[in-house]
């Protein structure tokens, strides 16, 4: 199972696009810091940009996690537990 559920990776760089760091154009997918240096390279925050589309995917949501992860939830406790 992919680690980001439902998100493509960008054409040029291959890090997985995470919500609102990514276009689509033209049937592929981009991560909005390669889009900024491809189409101006003289962008003042483009360090700035690649950091933060960077570390946002150590950050985003894992779709599925295991038990070395982090603990799975219990569910709801039945009535009659003992």
């Amino acid at each position: 199972m992919p680690k980001f559920h439902g998100l493509r990776n960008c054409v040029t760089c291959g890090i997985a696009c995470t919500p609102m760091n990514y276009l689509d154009n033209n049937g592929k997918r981009y991560c909005v810091a390669c889009w900024t240096e491809q189409n101006n390279p003289e962008h003042p925050d483009l360090e700035e940009l690649r950091e933060k589309v960077n570390n946002a995917v150590g950050i985003w949501k894992c779709a599925k996690w295991t038990r070395e992860e982090g603990p799975l939830p219990k569910g709801p406790q039945s009535v009659r537990s003992e």
